[in-house]
């Protein structure tokens, strides 16, 4: 049994072929793609068009290697979205969360709608970023665009919409959008009235596991996959990655870990005390019926831009194990930054962003490339100590192992830090999780596996978890006393 995982994420996309036989999944990465934002006037636009190519090329290679798919499935990052004209036509290239038409949208929008009530419906961090907040932009500028609109689709939403002409919104990737209220997971039509936003252009919400529709006709002459379903799976690939997750008992914490971290906890119900909101928390959509409990931190995003910058600059490639590797002969402890500081959203110069940091804090700023990646590494352990501190103290659960995903669990370094700063266990091995709980939901869905229990048992047969043990934790508590003002 084949199924096709197409994992978009902010800065790359893949194709990934899944099979599982014998009780284990094997996987197969058939495509892999850039998704880079194209800046077109004074808007940062997704390059759909491309993205949408790739994934059409993505399904002819998985078939073409002779997999015969079952079943084909979309997952990506949050909040963003396309909008569809009453012809069926995209009205525009999606623009991304990281364009600056947001800016001032949430203070706006406040002042017709509490910031209490957001939380207490949707559950959701309240950043400028969020759905509510473009949404909120494109009606207050008068955009011609939301006029034309006649349906809003996330990007998942909008792939599998051109992939079999079936339009819906997904549970997981609508609750990012802080429009969905976390208790009867439907929209909150009060908040469309007080932001005099447009209800009708919303979809009927869908929940993973729910079979979407075929391969249009066009599509499979393109691409040659007959018969094969398209699936609603987590379709927030945070909900894919944390779903894979075989963990036993209740006392862990996930980090997806990647250019953003999701430092959080699996609940039944979605946690919407003041507590959780003055400390950032949010609730968003987990397959399995469950919430996610978490708070969004920017992640390894300082030190990709960095290596971004340097590579320019330098005119050569530099690698993690070489930048690793320098680290680790920096100076302990010399620099810290909090990586959710404003200075590090989306700097021209993010060397010049940590320098200025720094100076400002009365702190030694990097010079080498080494402390840089040490001042991000360290900055970044401490930010996870001070929200799991949080995190235990609104869930009133204990924390004694934490099951890292994504690409960023392949930092050793990180890795280690983590177990040190946090005192648990840090648990990887796992850096294909989306891929996989995108895939698992897939033949859980198709009835090629029972449940998420059978689907965890088959994912603890396939990977080994490698272990990182604390060290050292009394200097890393006294490290966090000396810088908590930061945090």
């Amino acid at each position: 049994m084949a199924y096709l995982a197409l994992d978009l994420g902010a800065g790359s996309g893949r194709a990934i072929v899944g099979t599982i036989v014998d009780g284990r999944i094997c996987l197969d990465e058939i495509h892999r793609f850039e998704n880079k934002p194209v800046q077109l006037g004074n808007t940062l636009h997704w390059n759909f068009l491309s993205l949408f190519e790739n994934i059409k090329q993505g399904i002819f290679l998985a078939v073409k290697k002779g997999y015969n798919l079952k079943g084909i499935a979309v997952d990506t990052w949050g909040v963003d979205f396309g909008l569809i004209d009453k012809a069926g036509h995209l009205v525009s290239n999606p623009v991304t969360y990281r364009d600056h038409r947001t800016l001032g949208m949430a203070k706006e929008a406040t002042q017709n709608i509490s910031k209490e009530y957001l939380y207490e419906s949707t559950g959701i961090q309240q950043m400028e970023i969020n759905t509510i907040f473009q949404l909120y932009s494109l009606h207050s500028k008068g955009d011609p665009s939301l006029c034309s609109a006649d349906k809003l689709l996330f990007t998942p939403d909008l792939i599998n919409y051109f992939l079999t002409g079936v339009a819906a919104n997904e549970y997981t990737i609508a609750s990012t959008s802080q429009l969905l209220n976390a208790k009867t997971r439907q929209w909150d039509e009060y908040i469309f009235r007080q932001l005099e936003l447009p209800f009708s252009v919303m979809e009927e919400i869908i929940k993973p596991g729910e079979i979407i529709g075929s391969l249009s006709k066009t599509i499979v002459e393109e691409t040659g996959a007959i018969h094969t379903k398209v699936f609603a799976v987590g379709s927030h690939d945070t909900a894919s990655a944390i779903g894979a997750i075989p963990a036993e008992g209740g006392n862990w914490a996930f980090l997806s870990s990647g250019t953003w971290s999701l430092l959080g906890l699996l609940t039944d119900e979605p946690i919407l005390t003041s507590e959780a909101m003055l400390n950032d928390f949010t609730n968003e959509g987990g397959v399995n019926g469950k919430i996610l409990f978490m708070r969004n931190i920017t992640g390894l995003w300082l030190l990709q831009q960095l290596i971004a910058e340097w590579e320019k600059k330098d005119e050569k490639k530099y690698s993690y194990e070489y930048l690793l590797s320098e680290a680790i002969q920096a100076k302990a402890f010399q620099s810290i930054v909090n990586p959710d500081d404003v200075k590090f959203s989306n700097p021209s110069s993010m060397s010049a962003a940590i320098e200025s940091y720094c100076a400002s804090t009365n702190q030694v700023r990097p010079v080498s490339k080494g402390e840089f990646v040490r001042c991000v590494m360290e900055s970044l352990a401490l930010k996870y100590y001070f929200v799991v501190k949080k995190l235990k103290e609104c869930s009133g659960r204990k924390i004694e192992q934490l099951y890292v995903v994504g690409g960023g669990s392949q930092n050793d370094l990180l890795n280690q830090y983590t177990a040190d700063a946090l005192n648990v266990i840090v648990s990887t091995g796992m850096t294909e999780s989306t891929a996989i709980g995108n895939i698992m939901q897939q033949a859980i869905a198709d009835e090629t596996v029972k449940d998420w229990n059978e689907g965890h048992e088959i994912i603890k047969n396939s990977f080994i978890l490698k272990s990182y043990y604390p060290k050292d934790n009394q200097k890393w508590l006294e490290i966090s006393e000396n810088v908590k003002h930061l945090f």
